[in-house]
């Protein structure tokens, strides 16, 4: 897809196009979950501001970049045509599974913080729990085996994952829930 000119004014109505053409009002479940999803990836754009750590980085572009397919795959409606391929849950499953592996089970909540990239990682976390959400009422009648939403569940236990890994790699305190 290649955009040629950004200001178009065919949302001045309150409707926009999805992938296909077919016009849509802007408070449609389909353009929520498209929203959620791309404010999300900019989320993770702030993240990315706050990292030094390159592979880290690495990860998260190629999140941004699965998360792209994501709302392409949403604007298509209906199309048989897969743009989130099966690897990608796999890699969020074996990032999880590795960064788990070296941390402490936890034995109550822990609050949202540590420093900027660690708190915005909870922030991008929450995003993707709402962008889940979206996408469920969305795909409501056909959520047995949607990669979308699979792929959001999984995301925002990755990004707490993480936030938790880069705290310890970097010695900073998780603050516990105090009941």
């Amino acid at each position: 897809m290649r955009i040629t000119k950004v200001v178009t004014r065919n949302g001045d109505k309150g409707q926009t196009s999805l992938a296909q053409g077919d016009l849509v009002s802007k408070n449609e479940p389909i353009i929520n979950a498209i929203g959620d999803v791309d404010e999300l990836n900019s989320v993770l754009g702030v993240c990315n501001s706050f990292c030094s750590n390159d592979a880290i980085l690495k990860d998260i572009k190629t999140i941004q970049n699965d998360l792209f397919n994501i709302g392409g795959e949403i604007s298509l409606n209906d199309s048989d045509k897969k743009l989130l391929k099966d690897e990608s849950l796999l890699f969020l499953d074996n990032k999880i599974d590795e960064m788990n592996n070296l941390l402490e089970p936890l034995k109550e909540f822990i609050l949202p913080g540590g420093d900027s990239f660690s708190s915005n990682l909870h922030l991008a976390r929450s995003v993707a729990r709402r962008a889940e959400r979206s996408v469920v009422e969305l795909y409501a009648g056909s959520l047995e085996n949607n990669n979308i939403v699979k792929y959001l569940n999984r995301l925002s236990d990755y990004l707490f994952v993480l936030s938790r890994f880069y705290n310890k790699n970097n010695n900073i305190d998780e603050n516990m829930w105090e009941k």
